[in-house]
């Protein structure tokens, strides 16, 4: 398998991935989002990364900058990144591929000079809960989304 910073010829079958996930697995996207145009903003900024497996994306997340308004976190991070969006292909889902992924965003966040990692997840996605508690992520409480829906908030300090 690799992990790569997606390109501009991976947005179709991107967009065909999160399609495939909406469909199959619980999510709170729909309705245009993620974006195509997303996507692409993403990529030119170079926050989207994939992993491959026998050249096809198997999965996709953000890993950047993310504006948290009004956050509370237990340890105040100076140059914190965060996941978003995250997404497997469901043909792979339950096989530790999520785990090992999210592994490498956190190496990758590393190796970007971050401190640590913020981000939500809806706390109706009980899959998404273990597959970062098992990577070593902290719940930090609860947090309620613009969107209508609630999350938790996880958080990883790099020492």
């Amino acid at each position: 398998m690799n992990f790569l910073k997606a390109n501009k010829e991976d947005v179709n079958e991107i967009m065909r991935l999160y399609n495939e996930v909406m469909k199959t697995t619980f999510t709170t996207w729909g309705q245009g989002y993620p974006s195509k145009e997303l996507i692409e903003e993403d990529i030119n900024a170079g926050n989207l990364y994939v992993l491959k497996d026998d050249n096809k994306i198997i999965a996709v997340s953000f890993l950047g900058v993310k504006e948290e308004e009004n956050e509370n976190w237990e340890n105040k991070l100076t140059n914190a990144l965060g996941i978003a969006r995250i997404c497997v292909s469901s043909k792979y889902q339950g096989r530790g591929i999520g785990t090992k992924f999210v592994s490498l965003l956190v190496k990758e966040a590393k190796d970007r000079g971050a401190d640590g990692m913020h981000f939500h997840v809806a706390t109706l996605n009980s899959s998404a809960m273990r597959m970062y508690e098992n990577a070593g992520f902290v719940n930090c409480g609860l947090g309620k989304s613009n969107y209508g829906f609630d999350y938790y908030k996880y958080e990883m300090v790099f020492k």
